[in-house]
């Protein structure tokens, strides 16, 4: 194996923790990233171009060493994608969850990553990879899928022997598209811990993922590659605590939506600013249902009913960063009503042909 890859991956599994709350123990990597995984997310151009480059990546670590929330906070060079490539690991990095007074907490780590330059000559003047090519095939992160597995679902495929010791586990699978935006060819890229059945659970969840056929480019997503987390925590396996992922926005209500919305008794108290926290199942589609208000302010005068009406407007990706099932859990979804601008004048009627 090269020293130059293996230096990527060295640099990368310099974490340097930013949490500022005081911690018994600091977020530890569990499994870095591979040479291979590093290679596997390498932008193509630069490849070809035989363009190093560097990345550093912010994410939160949930209580199951999973990242989260990950964004990109620097690359070098600017627009070279090292830190797409970057985020594109984020699936597969494990790591021990800080820890307060014993017990797991989320945190927050900046994860640097070196791209070393190729350097490996094909005896032209054209850089190249060598024994080490770039994959062929492309790769999707942060799919959206316009189907996933339901929480019963991923609490009903829990491994026996994992439920019977209140273990909790960690999967990231390597899957291919097939026609349909549907998925086939799951192999496991890291299983923590290894012979509970954490990996063969993950996989016969994988049929339940459906994503685009076509990306907006046109390109047919038919053999691009993806990788899938799952989290299995034993809080699952409680009806009554419904532990979901965090929930991220595929759709929301307009501004017109909120204005046509915003109580009358509130425009005629004088009052332009308001809020209201909606309880709300996620059904299928990532739609919200059987919605109910936990808090207004000011109270009696219509924010909660306001924000149910515009519930419906609502939509949640459903599957979360952290690997955790969205449908069939409840989310709280707070909305405030800032003060409100001039109505938007109507859209011009559509032209006679």
């Amino acid at each position: 194996m090269s020293k130059r890859i293996w230096a990527a991956v060295l640099a990368a599994a310099c974490v340097q923790p930013i949490t500022a709350q005081a911690q018994d123990t600091k977020p530890d990597w569990l499994k870095p990233p591979s040479p291979e995984d590093i290679m596997a997310v390498w932008p193509t151009d630069a490849w070809k171009r035989g363009l190093g480059g560097q990345a550093i990546i912010a994410c939160k670590v949930n209580l199951y060493g999973a990242l989260f929330d990950c964004r990109v906070a620097a690359e070098t060079p600017a627009g070279a994608g090292f830190g797409s490539a970057a985020l594109g690991l984020a699936p597969q990095l494990l790591m021990k969850p800080a820890t307060h007074d014993g017990k797991p907490v989320v945190s927050e780590v900046r994860v640097p990553f070196n791209f070393q330059k190729p350097g490996l000559s094909t005896g032209t003047r054209i850089p190249g990879a060598g024994p080490y090519a770039m994959p062929t095939r492309r790769a999707l992160s942060n799919v959206n899928w316009s189907s996933a597995p339901s929480y019963s679902q991923v609490a009903g495929a829990y491994p026996e022997e994992a439920r019977a010791k209140d273990v909790g586990g960690r999967v990231t699978l390597n899957c291919a598209f097939k026609g349909e935006g549907r998925l086939s060819g799951c192999e496991t890229v890291k299983e923590e811990p290894e012979r509970l059945g954490f990996a063969k659970a993950a996989k016969s969840l994988s049929d339940a993922f459906v994503g685009p056929a076509v990306l907006d480019d046109g390109m047919k997503t038919a053999g691009m590659l993806t990788q899938l987390s799952f989290t299995f925590a034993p809080e699952m396996l409680d009806p009554s605590k419904r532990l979901v992922g965090k929930p991220v926005w595929a759709s929301m209500p307009s501004g017109i939506d909120f204005a046509e919305a915003y109580p009358k008794a509130a425009v005629k108290a004088g009052v332009t600013t308001g809020k209201a926290l909606l309880s709300c199942e996620v059904g299928p589609g990532g739609r919200l249902v059987d919605c109910s208000v936990q808090s207004e302010e000011p109270a009696a005068l219509g924010f909660g009913d306001a924000a149910l009406a515009i519930s419906d407007g609502f939509r949640v990706r459903q599957w979360s960063m952290e690997g955790l099932p969205v449908v069939g859990g409840r989310i709280r979804v707070p909305i405030r009503y800032q003060e409100l601008d001039p109505a938007p004048a109507p859209a011009p009627a559509p032209a006679a042909p």
